[in-house]
């Protein structure tokens, strides 16, 4: 294959000596990578330890455009920031004890004031900050920075839902109540937002709800129905249960939300999003330690387990050749894909040398590969933009590049590139394009975190009219090989929301069990574990005999 550019690093030394609390306003490009492609130029790329591969370049466009294409055909990379200041997390290096309030905390906090940065919000290790280009630069060599990175965003899968009456909740809803006793079931429904779902009151969804919000701006509705759609499936399943709305933009934001979900007593927390490059993919990191915050207090969290089956790739790295790219399959070093025009590409590579998780962050990588992007212009592959991260013993095992869209349907492509090495890892690919049939597809391990946590139920989706699997569900095992997910449930089902069996994916079925529950507490007076034992007593097993990575344990149920 014809390979369109060679690679070599420059390493710059440290400008000036840097004081614990006190960083340098220069901008400084501590280690590059210089990428000379094939018609001639270079495009220097920073390789800074403390800096995701994602946001160097979003920093060196912004500051001295480097990252410019000439070719007319290629749409202009989407913003992921507004004017000046970007939005970033700040990981702070930890200092014992942990989970406390200490120096560096305070210290990082002081230093995003003094380069003009906005606190947006905290929540131990984390802060999420608005700071500009040249402000991120200079925070970086502050002591107590252990990383700067864009912030993870989780993913959204997308009348009374047919699911009511496939499950039997219109029948279970029916019954007399067991007890005749004063009973709250509290469900919460965390989500990026919940728009319209003032409109559907009294309706759709009950007379009143507990609303709030995490984000920034404090918008509950963020111009997203994918919520709202969620909460109309738990109101059909369990009419009488009281419904917490909440939303939040981030990991920092999202631990806060489950916090005040925690606080406010829910009995479940239906969760029908998921997060790609957050975790090794084996039940630990931040948003899986976010579900057992919440299932150690008695919660039983109901997550969706993802619609990535089709844009899924792992495998351990090969190299029959020996130039430094991963051979997909026999000389192919480019995975492709199917985009339609306009539309935004990102790709999220992770590898299994994530370190030990302690809690609040993991021990970190020493093994170091890129992540390169291209488009095919219909006679060739055109480089379009690289993901460089430098993992030197303390950074996650990830490379992530996104925003990129074409003026006219054509394929992508990926390529992985052994930049440091000392064994060849098992890498796993996330690919987002509107494309659900990628080359090389590797349906296993598919999930999206936190559906891997030990706590969690992970609910896959099966068809409302025939329990068909639908092909689009993520599937197990996790990468420490439990079957997942738990539990299946209809999927394409109808709502105000979204229409008439529109509302397809894992996002469906998750609230449908998260309803099922509540309705079988309602009805008993039972807590939410007694209520699975009683699932699990009526479920119908799907394809082979047991628990499988398609179905689970098989469709949840509620009929006799």
């Amino acid at each position: 294959m014809f390979m369109i550019k060679n690679r070599m690093v420059a390493l710059m030394a440290f400008i000036g000596l840097v004081f614990i609390w006190v960083v340098d306003a220069s901008v400084q490009e501590d280690a590059i990578r210089i990428t000379n492609l094939s018609d001639g130029r270079s495009i220097k790329q920073p390789r800074h330890p403390k800096l995701d591969g994602q946001l160097s370049n979003l920093i060196l466009e912004a500051l001295y455009g480097h990252l410019q294409i000439p070719d007319p055909n290629l749409g202009k990379k989407i913003s992921y920031y507004k004017g000046k200041d970007m939005p970033v997390v700040i990981e702070i290096r930890l200092l014992k004890p942990i989970g406390t309030a200490h120096l560096g905390t305070m210290i990082v906090r002081r230093a995003i004031e003094d380069v003009g940065g906005e606190i947006e919000a905290e929540a131990e290790n984390l802060i999420s900050a608005r700071l500009s280009p040249k402000a991120i630069l200079t925070l970086v060599n502050n002591d107590f920075v252990q990383t700067i990175r864009l912030p993870l965003r989780p993913e959204i899968d997308t009348y009374i839902s047919e699911g009511v009456a496939a499950i039997g909740a219109n029948l279970w809803n029916a019954l007399e109540p067991y007890r005749r006793l004063p009973r709250t079931i509290k469900i919460g429904i965390l989500d990026a937002g919940f728009k319209g779902y003032a409109g559907l009151l009294s309706s759709e969804l009950p007379s009143n709800v507990n609303v709030r919000s995490f984000r920034p701006d404090g918008d509950i509705s963020a111009n997203e129905v994918h919520g709202t759609a969620c909460a109309e499936i738990i109101y059909d399943m369990a009419p009488g249960a009281e419904l917490f709305l909440v939303n939040a933009t981030n990991e920092v934001t999202t631990r806060l939300a489950v916090d005040y979900l925690i606080n406010q007593g829910v009995d479940i927390i239906s969760y029908s999003m998921g997060w790609k490059n957050a975790g090794a993919g084996d039940g630990t990191g931040p948003n899986c330690e976010i579900v057992k915050r919440a299932t150690d207090r008695g919660i039983v969290w109901i997550n969706s387990a993802g619609n990535e089956t089709g844009k899924h790739w792992e495998n351990v790295f090969t190299d029959s050749d020996n130039d430094k790219y991963l051979n997909f399959s026999g000389v192919d070093e480019i995975l492709d894909f199917w985009v339609p025009s306009y539309t935004p590409v990102s790709v999220a590579l992770n590898w299994d040398d994530w370190g030990i998780w302690n809690g609040l962050s993991y021990g970190g990588s020493r093994q170091d590969y890129d992540l390169d992007l291209y488009y095919w212009t219909g006679s060739k592959w055109i480089w379009v933009e690289s993901s460089v991260r430098e993992q030197t013993g303390q950074q996650w095992p990830v490379e992530n590049i996104g925003g990129w869209y074409a003026n006219f349907p054509t394929y992508w492509g990926v390529s992985i590139y052994r930049y440091s090495t000392t064994r060849n890892c098992k890498l796993e690919l996330f690919v987002d394009g509107n494309s659900n049939n990628i080359q090389y597809n590797v349906p296993e391990g598919s999930l999206l975190t936190p559906s891997d946590a030990s706590s969690a139920l992970a609910i896959g989706a099966v068809s409302w009219l025939s329990d068909s699997y639908h092909s689009y569900s993520s599937r197990g095992p996790s990468h420490d090989g439990r079957i997942k997910p738990d539990f299946c449930a209809p999927s394409g089902v109808s709502g105000a929301s979204y229409g008439i069996e529109n509302f397809y994916g894992t996002s469906a079925s998750a609230p449908h069990v998260a309803g099922a529950l509540g309705a079988v507490m309602l009805k008993l007076g039972c807590d939410a574990h007694q209520a699975i034992n009683l699932i699990r007593a009526r479920i119908i097993d799907l394809g082979a005999a047991g628990k499988d990575n398609f179905y689970g344990e098989g469709r949840i149920n509620l009929k006799k």
